[in-house]
């Protein structure tokens, strides 16, 4: 599957790839909303796995372009916003699945399974 990651936070970023790549998944990665949709231009995924709050946006604007270049399988949220009424936005913005942090990976690849 061809992952598109999008978390502003390196470190973050740089081990959900490692851990996603060891699991058999091709990942793009980026730290902005802007980096995602270059990717989104050049590139065709499966799945987009965005955190919400980014530097120069956010995740649900960004899910909903995403949606509108390509037929994605699975949209899932990956944030630190918890509330029910966040939630509830990011599954209008057109997330399949809401995931907060700290992240459970194993619920993560249960998620991706499902894809």
């Amino acid at each position: 599957m061809h992952i598109l990651l999008v978390e502003d936070h390196t470190d973050t970023r740089v081990v959900l790839s490692r851990l996603l790549n060891h699991c058999g998944h091709d990942v793009s990665a980026a730290g902005t909303v802007g980096d995602a949709l270059i990717l989104l231009g050049n590139l065709r995924f499966d799945v987009l796995l965005s955190d919400i709050g980014l530097p120069d946006g956010d995740g649900l604007e960004l899910v909903c372009e995403a949606r509108k270049r390509q037929p994605l399988k699975r949209a899932v949220a990956l944030t630190a916003l918890a509330t029910d009424e966040d939630r509830e936005r990011g599954m209008q913005a057109g997330f399949d699945d809401y995931l907060t942090k700290p992240l459970d990976f194993r619920r993560l690849r249960s998620v991706l399974a499902a894809a």
